[in-house]
């Protein structure tokens, strides 16, 4: 039996780091890779979108202009204006979207301007309020009742808390999160042990496969080449010529 506890010990600091990584990708690295992504070449692609709308407008209207003009008939200018404009709505929420995009990445960027001065006291505040809401579910004072993992996990919490050690208390809250492995130890038997440990191998695979999704998703599918300057040069100058040939047809 204690194999089995010590494995699920060791596996359940594996989910919690886990969850602390795909947590930091969802809540910090997205949003700035993002931004950073908009800042490049992102206000050019959307001048392109826009371009490309235009475009496809006005050929729509060509096209419902000639089909008058086919059949001999004198073109219906409100219903052409109508269906036009039915049309260009479609368009106008996708390109609101982007503008969304633009402006969020910009304040972004602004925001972040002086984390480097501001960082320090964010994690502080962040220190503070983790080990507040620890301090809340874990102090034996609170809970008499709290078994030996609670226990120990308490005192792991102060002295992450003491060493003022921010990543340490977040990975101590995602494991209180994953769950108790000390519940009912002496009446617990071997095969209930190996129900935890096989639930808990089958939570870790899929945060392992949700992590491997997301970084094989945008943004993080152009992290290096965010990197990179003559790639994104070399990415402007392509999107600018394209502009210039959308702007000629246009």
């Amino acid at each position: 039996k204690q194999q089995w506890k010590e494995e699920y010990e060791r596996l359940q600091q594996v989910y919690s780091n886990l969850i602390t990584k795909r947590d930091d990708l969802v809540l910090h690295e997205i949003p700035r890779l993002e931004a950073r992504y908009m800042e490049a070449i992102g206000q050019l692609q959307y001048e392109e979108l826009c371009l490309q709308y235009d475009i496809a407008l006005l050929k729509f209207e060509r096209d419902l202009l000639q089909a008058y003009i086919n059949r001999g008939e004198e073109p219906d200018m409100k219903v052409v204006a109508q269906k036009v404009d039915e049309t260009a709505e479609t368009f106008n929420q996708n390109i609101h979207q982007e503008e969304e995009k633009i402006k969020k990445a910009k304040a972004y960027i602004e925001e972040h301007k002086e984390e480097n001065s501001k960082q320090r006291d964010a994690e502080k505040l962040e220190l503070k309020q983790i080990y507040k809401r620890l301090v809340h579910r874990l102090h034996p004072d609170l809970h008499p009742e709290q078994t030996e993992w609670e226990r120990e996990l308490f005192l792991k919490v102060q002295e992450a808390y003491r060493n003022e050690d921010l990543e340490r208390l977040r990975q101590l809250e995602a494991e209180l999160n994953a769950g108790m492995p000390f519940t009912s130890v002496e009446s617990d038997t071997i095969e209930d042990w190996e129900e935890r440990v096989k639930k808990l191998k089958e939570q870790i695979t899929a945060i392992e496969e949700e992590i491997d999704r997301i970084e094989h998703e945008f943004p993080f599918t152009y992290r290096d080449k965010l990197n990179d300057q003559e790639w994104i040069a070399a990415q402007k100058e392509e999107i600018r010529v394209r502009i210039e040939r959308l702007q000629e047809e246009k």
